[in-house]
């Protein structure tokens, strides 16, 4: 080796570019690393939003299906009203409803209670609310439970099948619909509609027909 040779350093430029383009290489990496944190938030928030609607549309189908041409009384007093569809009723901003539903479960009767529940639904604040009642013949006062069940709801319309048509509005509060159309409309999703079968006497004699 020479004795006139020596090392080489790096010069203040070359530093000066390595710290740019390393940098550069880390804003492109968190740029990168923000851009898939806020896609896996945005999928969260969507998972989570069609999970909400899932378990509305679980619910009313269950309510619905299992629904009973059983009176309750209303203001404390007893009629013949078996299900009661009529807009702005139940403090609702829309459409509600009410009526008597089977299958609440109480195994063996141990809860001081039966297996039938009084359930309604209404719109309050852009929410779908599910109204319940410990007994289907509550006493006059008897504040029902109210359980949010979807947000974001501008919107919440009924219609009612009888005869082989399909109706707006339910004149008939002492039987049940053959049927229930439930339109909502979501601020993020525009209009969804579901129709639901109710166990009625002419459904049960198609069905086995």
């Amino acid at each position: 080796m020479s004795p006139h040779s020596k090392h080489r350093g790096f010069t203040l430029l070359e530093v000066l570019l390595a710290l740019v383009i390393f940098a550069v290489l880390s804003l492109s990496a968190y740029g990168v690393l923000q851009g898939v944190l806020r896609n896996d938030e945005v999928s969260r928030a969507k998972i989570a939003r069609l999970s909400e609607l899932q378990r509305a549309m679980a619910t009313l189908a269950r309510d619905l299906t299992q629904a009973l041409p059983r009176p309750t009384r209303v203001n404390g007093e007893t009629t013949s009203t078996v299900f009661q569809a009529t807009r702005f009723q139940l403090d609702s901003e829309d459409g509600a409803v009410l009526f008597t539903r089977a299958g609440w479960l109480n195994p063996g009767g141990m809860l001081r209670r039966s297996e039938l529940q009084k359930v309604g639904y209404r719109l309050s604040q852009q929410t779908l609310e599910r109204l319940t009642w410990r007994y289907p013949d509550a006493v006059t006062g008897t504040l029902p439970e109210a359980q949010p069940l979807l947000t974001k709801v501008t919107a919440f319309s009924l219609r009612f099948y009888k005869n082989n048509e399909w109706q707006t509005q339910w004149l008939s509060p002492n039987e049940l619909p053959a049927g229930v159309e439930i339109t909502l409309t979501l601020a993020d999703y525009g209009t969804i509609q579901r129709r639901f079968l109710l166990a009625t006497p002419a459904n049960s004699t198609s069905g086995s027909s």
